[in-house]
C-alpha cells in the first residue's frame, strides 16, 4: 500500500524471485530498486538511507538516484560507468504502489493502463493480505472465467457467462452472474442475484465490481496478485461498498461484504495449492471461455509455452506419484516477459530475511482446443432467485398474511416468527414506525422464544427505522425491504448481522 512506504523510509521488498527496496523521495515519488549495490552487494534496504530522491548505500555512500543510477562516490571523482541498480517503473494509483517487472534487465514499461476508482463514491477500503501461498498469478485470474468451480466450490447456481470476454490488448472484461448462497452474509436459507463485471489488467490486477440485484448492494473487490517467486503468490484484496444516506448501516454493510469476501475468496486455496496446472484440459461444455483466456495469457510470455510444455514432457523422466500433486513441468525461461510481465506488482512490507537467489518464475499457460466459437449467453438477466421456503404462511410473496397497517402487524407478530429460525439467537428486535398510522414496539427472542412488547427498549439490538406505510408495503412483498433501507427509504440502527436474520425470524421483515 502507499501508506507502508512513507517518505524517507526504506521499505524491504521480496518479490519475482528478487530483493528489492523500495522507498519514497523527499517530493512524494515512490521507487523500486534491486537492493544490493553493484559496488561490494550491501542490502540497501537494511541501513540504507534516503537523501532527496536519491537512496545512499549504508556499506559506502554511494548514491544511487530513482532511476538506478549512481549519482555519487563520496571518495572518488570518477562515477564507474557500470554502478547502476536496475530499476522498475512504478505508477501509484487508489492508494496502492504498482510496479512492472520484466526479467529483461533495462526492459521499457509498454503501455500499461490501469482501472482506477478515484471520483467515484465507495467507502474507504478495507485490506486482507495472504502472504507465500503456493500457486500462480494465472490460476487467480483464470477464476473469473471458470464458472463450472463457482457451484462445487463456493455453493453458488446458475453461473453463466452474459457479456466477453472482451479482449481489449493486456485488458479484458467479463461478465458473469449467478446466485449466491445468503449464509456467508447472514442470510441463510436464501440466496442472493448477483453480478460481476470482472476488468483484469494483464494477470496481477484485477477489479471485480459486485452487484446484488435483488437487495441493490454494490460493492467493489479489488484483487492484487504478486509473485513471490516461482512457485509462491500473494494476493491482497481491498473491499470497497457503496455508501447509503445511513453511516452507521454503510459501516455494517461494509464489515459484512468483507467477512464474506475473506471466507468465500479462501475456499479456492486448498485447490490452487495442491492442483496440477495441465497445459491441454480435457474441457466440457459449461466450462466457461477457459481456451479463450489462456490464449489471451499467451501475450505476457516471450515464447511458445505450449512449444516450450512440449520439449520439457519429451526431456522429463518419469516420476513416481506421490500424495500431493505436483507443478506442471516449468518453462525454461521465466514467467512474465515484456508487455508479457504485466503482472502489476503491488508492494507491501516484507519480512523475508535478505538473500541472493534470483529465482526463476513457474507455470506455462496453455492452449487447449475447442472453444473457439465459444459464445457467452448474453439473453438478459434472469429472474431473481426465490428464497428458500420459510415456515411462515406466505401469501404475499413477503411472508405472512397480508395487513392493513401498522397495528395489525403488531398484532400478528407472533403467528409470523419462525421458532427454527432462532436457535441460537439472543437479541431484540424493534421497530420505529413513523407517520400518522406508526407506532414503536420491540420484540425479545431469547431460546427460540418470543416476547412481543409495545414501546421502545432501552438498548435494541437493532432497530428498524422507516414509515408505517412503506413497511406494510414491505410485509406485504410490494416493497423490496433490503432495497429500501439501502436506497434511504428505511434505516437500520446497531447490527446489520441481527437485521438480516431479522428477516428468518420474521418472514417480510
Amino acid at each position: 500500500m502507499s501508506e507502508e512506504v512513507r517518505v524517507g523510509e526504506v521499505t524491504p521488498l521480496r518479490y519475482f524471485g528478487r530483493d528489492l527496496v523500495a522507498y519514497r523521495g523527499e517530493s512524494g515519488e515512490a521507487h523500486v530498486v534491486d537492493a544490493y549495490c553493484p559496488h561490494l552487494g550491501a542490502n540497501l534496504a537494511y541501513g540504507g538511507t534516503v537523501e532527496g530522491d536519491c537512496i545512499r548505500c549504508p556499506f559506502h555512500g554511494w548514491r544511487f538516484d530513482g532511476a538506478g543510477r549512481c549519482v555519487d562516490v563520496p571518495y572518488s571523482e570518477r562515477v564507474p560507468p557500470k554502478a547502476k541498480l536496475e530499476a522498475y517503473p512504478v505508477q501509484e494509483l487508489d492508494g496502492v504502489i504498482f510496479v512492472y517487472y520484466s526479467p529483461v534487465p533495462g526492459e521499457a514499461a509498454a503501455d500499461w493502463s490501469l482501472t482506477t476508482i478515484a471520483g467515484e463514491a465507495w467507502t474507504p477500503g478495507k485490506l486482507i493480505h495472504w502472504r507465500n501461498l503456493a500457486s500462480h498469478p494465472q490460476e487467480v485470474a483464470e477464476n473469473t472465467v471458470d464458472t463450472a468451480h463457482i457451484a462445487p466450490v463456493h455453493d453458488g447456481r446458475g453461473a453463466r457467462v452474459i457479456g466477453g470476454p472482451v479482449r481489449d490488448g493486456a485488458r479484458m472484461v467479463i461478465d458473469l452472474e449467478f446466485e449466491a448462497p445468503g449464509e456467508v452474509v447472514d442470510m441463510p436459507n436464501e440466496y442472493n442475484d448477483v453480478h460481476l463485471h470482472v476488468t483484469l489488467n494483464g494477470l496481477g490486477d484485477l477489479v471485480v465490481r459486485t452487484h446484488v440485484r435483488n437487495v441493490d448492494v454494490h460493492a467493489i473487490q479489488r484483487i492484487y496478485v504478486t509473485p513471490v517467486d516461482e512457485s509462491h503468490i500473494d494476493i491482497r484484496g481491498i473491499i470497497h461498498v457503496r455508501p447509503t444516506d445511513d453511516p452507521e448501516f454503510t459501516q455494517e454493510l461494509a464489515d459484512v461484504f468483507y467477512r464474506a469476501y475473506v471466507v468465500d475468496f479462501a475456499r479456492d486455496f486448498p485447490i490452487w495449492e495442491n492442483k496440477r496446472y495441465l497445459t491441454r484440459p480435457v474441457l466440457a461444455k459449461g466450462d466457461g471461455p477457459v481456451g479463450l483466456y489462456r490464449r489471451w495469457c499467451t501475450q505476457f510470455y516471450d515464447e511458445d509455452p505450449l512449444a516450450q510444455d512440449q520439449e520439457d514432457e519429451q526431456a522429463a523422466p518419469s516420476q513416481p506419484a506421490t500424495q500431493r500433486a505436483q507443478p506442471a513441468p516449468e518453462p525454461a525461461q521465466p514467467l512474465l516477459r515484456r508487455l508479457s510481465l504485466r503482472v502489476f506488482g503491488r508492494l507491501s512490507r516484507s519480512n523475508q530475511a535478505p538473500g541472493a537467489s534470483d529465482a526463476r518464475h513457474h507455470q506455462n499457460n496453455g492452449v487447449e482446443d475447442g472453444d473457439d466459437d465459444w459464445q457467452s449467453d448474453e439473453g438478459g438477466p434472469r429472474s431473481a432467485p426465490a428464497a428458500a421456503p420459510s415456515n411462515g404462511d406466505s401469501s404475499n410473496g413477503g411472508g405472512g398474511a397480508r395487513v392493513e397497517n401498522a397495528k395489525e402487524y403488531y398484532e400478528t407478530l407472533h403467528q409470523r416468527f419462525v421458532p427454527t429460525a432462532a436457535r441460537g439467537v439472543d437479541a431484540v428486535f424493534q421497530w420505529e414506525l413513523g407517520g400518522e398510522e406508526g407506532r414503536t414496539f420491540h420484540a425479545v427472542v431469547r431460546d427460540g422464544l418470543l416476547e412481543v412488547h409495545d414501546g421502545a427498549h432501552a438498548d435494541p439490538t437493532v432497530t428498524l427505522a422507516m414509515d408505517a406505510r412503506d413497511y406494510v408495503e414491505v410485509v406485504n412483498g410490494d416493497l423490496d425491504g433490503m432495497r429500501a433501507f439501502t436506497s434511504g427509504r428505511g434505516k437500520v440502527k446497531g447490527s446489520v448481522r441481527a437485521a438480516m436474520k431479522m428477516r428468518n425470524l420474521f418472514p417480510g421483515a
